[in-house]
Order: structure tokens, then sequence, then C-alpha cells
């Protein structure tokens, strides 16, 4: 049977594992594609008097694999909250939870900044500068020109976050770089391909997936006003379904902004027709914003999906292990 190891390093910069025992119950990563801060949570066994939580700004480095195998480094955590809990199966669990250090660090400070006739790829430079990071970001959106955007009194990280996900992308900050991929393109932010997850009914210790039709548009628009014609005008992009429209609530401001507009909206609404979760044994290779291949799952199988999140737990009791699940979206 394969042992699962897991490398928990403090600010001493020596592993917490051991020094904290059989006390640790459990510990959990959450690997996000983007928009939401990675995330992990440790599950600790306690015993009165309680202890107290962790000090503002203690720090943690996370790495895990198998044993024998490559350890993967899932990157720095800085705590972020406590919650103690108690029932009468499991007594008192201590669970300390601990965001991705970029995300907290990121710059938050509220500003108001225009930029006028540069690329996506330049907004994004500029803005991760101004948090002291580097910006690397996929090519299919680093090149798409912005005639003009305003940041009214928004931090550095929430105006970029907003303007990726309205070009049919996602930010996420990592290793002191922001990283800006393409939704659904198997890619990363340097456009080299994602490892695809394979997986077979035949490893699923849980399941619970959902096939959804109401996102299922014939052509999805999104408008904007032609200041040369004194028009208002559509760009429209092919959906999933065959009859309905579906329109953008907002207008762009401009016509290629529009194509673009479009285009994210019609790849959330084809991601939100397939949902759910399959959960397997752990695999250091997997990556969130992989694609996904379902192998044996019949009529569900052979469906174009990726996987948004992944989430890693690691027991540590007698029937201890590591299972991984993936929250799975359509890709197209």
């Amino acid at each position: 049977m394969r042992k699962p190891v897991v490398q928990v390093i403090g600010q001493s910069e020596s592993d917490l594992i051991p020094k904290w025992g059989s006390s640790l119950l459990a510990v959990r990563f959450t690997d996000n594609e983007g928009g939401d801060a990675d995330e992990i949570e440790f599950d600790f066994s306690v015993t009165l008097p309680l202890q107290a939580p962790p000090a503002e700004g203690t720090r943690y480095r996370l790495l895990y694999g198998w044993e024998a195998g490559a350890l993967k480094d899932a990157g720095s955590f800085t705590y972020q909250n406590s919650r103690i809990s108690f029932s009468a199966d499991h007594g008192w669990v201590l669970t300390i939870t601990a965001r991705s250090a970029d995300f907290v660090d990121a710059d938050k400070a509220e500003e108001t900044e225009h930029f006028e006739d540069l690329t996506a790829g330049e907004i994004f430079s500029r803005l991760a500068s101004s948090a002291g990071k580097s910006a690397k970001v996929h090519p299919s959106i680093a090149n798409i020109r912005i005639p003009y955007r305003l940041r009214m009194q928004q931090s550095a990280v929430g105006f970029a976050q907003a303007l990726a996900d309205e070009l049919g992308g996602t930010l996420k900050p990592a290793n002191g770089q922001w990283l800006v991929t393409e939704k659904n393109s198997g890619q990363t932010a340097g456009g080299s391909i994602i490892p695809p997850l394979t997986i077979s009914i035949e490893d699923v210790i849980g399941c619970d997936l959902n096939h959804e039709a109401k996102a299922k548009y014939g052509q999805v628009n999104a408008g904007y006003f032609d200041a040369d014609q004194g028009l208002s005008l559509l760009e429209l992009v092919p959906g999933l379904g065959k009859a309905a429209s579906m329109f953008s609530l907002f207008p762009a401001a401009s016509g290629s902004e529009a194509k673009v507009k479009s285009k994210a909206e019609a790849t959330a609404l084809a991601r939100a027709t397939i949902t759910g979760s399959v959960t397997i044994e752990g695999d250091p290779a997997a990556m969130a914003g992989a694609p996904v291949q379902l192998i044996g799952f019949g009529g569900w199988s052979g469906r174009d999906l990726v996987a948004q999140t992944i989430t890693h737990e690691f027991t540590f009791d007698e029937q201890g292990g590591w299972l991984m699940t993936p929250e799975l979206a359509a890709k197209s």
C-alpha cells in the first residue's frame, strides 16, 4: 500500500508534522484555477484547556507526494482564521485555515487611474508591478487591445481579477507572479499544456455529477455603441443550444471588446452545463485547470471537462491516506 508524504514547513524552516504528532487529524489543500485563493486547512484533536490560535501573520509552506517519489511544492500560505468545534464522536477539534501568501500580500490599496490604448498584457504588467509582482499572461489574452479602461477606487488585484474574468481568463497570484490563464484552454499562463487528468470509473471513491440544459443558448451577444455610426450594435458567438439567444446585461466599450466579452460569457455558460465532483486517489501531477477525461462512465464519457478546483485531503489515522476531489465543469 502506497504511503503519502506531507511536509508543513514552519517559520523555523523545519517540518511541523513530527512536532504535531498524533494530534494532527487531517491536512486539506485546495488548488484553485484562479479567482479564489489557494488554501490549506489543518484539523487537530485538542483537549482542555484549549490552545490559542496561531499568531497573525504565521506562515506555512506545504509539500506533498507519495513515498519514494518527488514532493510537489504547493507554495506558501499565511494564517487566516481558526475554528473550534465539539462533537460526542470526535471530541474537541481545532481547524486552522491559511490562504495563499501571494493573495494575502497582494496590493489591496484602492486607487483610481486609467489605461489608454494598451494591450491587456501591458495592463496586467503595470498592475502587478504596483503590487511588487511580475505578470505572466496567456498569449490569447495578452494581445487583446483595450482602447480605454478606468480603475475607479479599486485594489490592483481586484481590478485585475475583474478584467481577467471579462476577457475569458482567470487570475492566480502565485510564487511572486500574477498568472493569467485562458479559461478552458488547458494551458498554463505561459501557454504550455497542462497534463490531462484521466479518471477511470474503476478508481472512483465518490462521485456527484450534474448535467444542466438551461445554460444552452444558440448564441451569446454582447452590445457596444459605435460612435462613428451613432448606433448600438451587437457582437455574437455561437452557443451550445439551437434557438434561444442570451444578451449580456452590460455593454462593452468597443466592438473588439464586445467580441471578447461575448466569447467569455459563452465560456461561462458552457461551463455551467456540467458541474460536480469525483473523488479518487491522490495524484501529485494533478493541477487545477487541467482537462479531464472520464473513462468507463458510459454516456457520461467522452465529454470535454476541466478541473476548476482540486481539493487534496491527507489523513493520519490507521486508515489514513490521500484522496483528491476535482470539481468539474464543462470545457466547451
